[in-house]
């Protein structure tokens, strides 16, 4: 059982598209995969009418196999493992876990990228950065007194 207030409208022309949880969405009827015979919910916005699948804007969205094998494949090529290696492991083929790594890095840099730019900071910590530089002048300058105003933290 899915939970629709995690969804929102793919489309990008409508009101509520991106929008979490704003009641625009209701479900409307299933269909099951041929492949791997998994049933998918489909949804349905309020607002502009469209119909989508709960795996649409994913990396599950339109690939053939199972979401246990998707899974796996991205579990292989973490632990680095090679496309060549992850495809002989799972006995698939190569083409198609070479593309779905690429939709997977795809769909991570997306969300990665939404979740940076939602985030408000104030301060940013140079701890890693000084302690490089301070090391730097010491060694450069044995014999003059090394600055002990060291900052911590630099306004963005």
């Amino acid at each position: 059982m899915i939970d629709i207030k995690e969804y929102f409208c793919p489309h990008p022309a409508c009101k509520q598209h991106g929008l979490r949880g704003s009641g625009n969405l209701v479900k409307a009827g299933t269909y099951t995969k041929k492949a791997s015979g998994e049933k998918r919910q489909m949804l349905k916005c309020n607002i502009c009418g469209t119909r989508f699948s709960e795996t649409q804007s994913t990396i599950f969205a339109g690939c053939h196999y199972s979401d246990q094998t998707i899974k796996s494949i991205i579990v292989c090529t973490a632990e680095g493992n090679g496309i060549r290696a992850t495809a002989r492991i799972l006995n698939l083929s190569k083409d198609r876990v070479n593309q779905i790594v690429l939709k997977a890095g795809t769909y991570a840099e997306i969300m990665l990228s939404n979740l940076l730019r939602s985030l408000k900071l104030n301060e940013c910590q140079l701890d890693e950065l000084w302690s490089f530089v301070h090391k730097k002048k010491l060694k450069t300058k044995k014999n003059s007194k090394p600055s002990t105003d060291r900052p911590g933290f630099g306004q963005l």
